[in-house]
């Protein structure tokens, strides 16, 4: 499912990624530890397709990153270490926002949203503005907003 092929990124003369070679099959869970700068929210964005790699290749359900991002990114739930939200969207209308970048039928949000939202207890929250909502419940709907598309694999930053 995740194919790291000789994963190198570099800031400058800094090497923050060096050769890395990592394979998650399907089903996998997988974590990365490490002290702080030794690469690991790096290789996660370049297997989210949010950095470039210097060197190597990121493949995502057999699609490669480089030369088919979106395709790969479609297969893709991720959630950030620091989320960006609208906060002047309700919860509702950010997922509504993340299934149409995703491309999520009508029929298939509809479906889906009220029972994600229900998962992560955000159902009474629906229709308020993202601005009020608690830190917790952000992560939440981030998290039901990877969620949303039935991701193949799900990548998360701390």
């Amino acid at each position: 499912m995740i194919e790291l092929k000789d994963l190198t990124k570099k800031y400058g003369e800094f090497q923050a990624v060096n050769d890395l070679n990592l394979c998650v099959n399907k089903g996998e869970i997988f974590g990365f530890i490490g002290p702080n700068g030794a690469g690991k929210t790096t290789t996660i964005k370049m297997m989210g397709g949010i950095l470039q790699p210097t060197n190597g290749t990121v493949t995502i359900a057999g699609i490669n990153m480089q030369a088919e991002p979106e395709k790969a990114k479609s297969k893709i739930g991720f959630i950030p270490d620091r989320p960006y939200l609208y906060e002047k969207l309700t919860g509702m209308e950010f997922l509504k926002f993340t299934a149409d970048l995703y491309g999520v039928s009508e029929e298939t949000f509809e479906a889906t949203a009220f029972k994600i939202l229900k998962n992560f207890s955000l159902t009474d929250w629906a229709d308020e503005l993202v601005e009020s909502y608690s830190h917790g419940m952000k992560q939440r709907l981030i998290m039901s907003a990877a969620l949303l598309h039935d991701p193949e694999v799900i990548i998360v930053d701390e």
